[in-house]
């Protein structure tokens, strides 16, 4: 146990080094990058999905009543991620399948509905967001960048 409030608590250090304002974010992703192909990719990209990966593995562990307690720092961090996937594909012009966007719309769903969800209603629910986030990370690292 003491493990896991370790764990719980270089998390949350790490997502609130990470949290910046959403006028912030947005302008930190236009202005840095490495090129690829001739389109920016920001750098916080490869950051952002192991600290997002980092947080669903110790999502996947916890009990409903730590993961309440984890939900509105998640929830940030979900929102991030996804408007620095949404950012690089408007700058790379990438397109977004029927796939993608029914992706996008069940996790904004799981965000919308997951605070109001308690015990084991919680604990499924998160479950099957975690995999829907490992989706979501595997299909956006798998677009061609460029």
């Amino acid at each position: 146990m003491r493990k896991t409030y370790r764990a719980l608590a270089i998390i949350t250090l790490a997502l609130a080094a990470c949290t910046t304002t959403p006028d912030a974010s947005r302008a930190s992703l236009a202005g840095v990058g490495g090129m690829m192909g001739g389109a920016q990719m920001p750098t916080q990209e490869p950051q952002m999905v192991t600290l997002m990966s980092a947080q669903l593995d110790s999502l996947a562990i916890m009990t409903p009543t730590q993961m309440t307690a984890m939900m509105t720092a998640h929830d940030a961090q979900v929102s991030q991620m996804m408007d620095m996937m949404d950012s690089a594909m408007q700058g790379m012009n990438m397109r977004r399948d029927a796939g993608w966007m029914a992706l996008n719309d069940s996790v904004q769903q799981d965000l919308t509905t997951m605070p109001a969800l308690s015990g084991d209603a919680l604990q499924a629910r998160m479950q099957a967001h975690i995999g829907r986030m490992r989706r979501m990370m595997t299909m956006y690292q798998g677009m061609p960048h460029n």
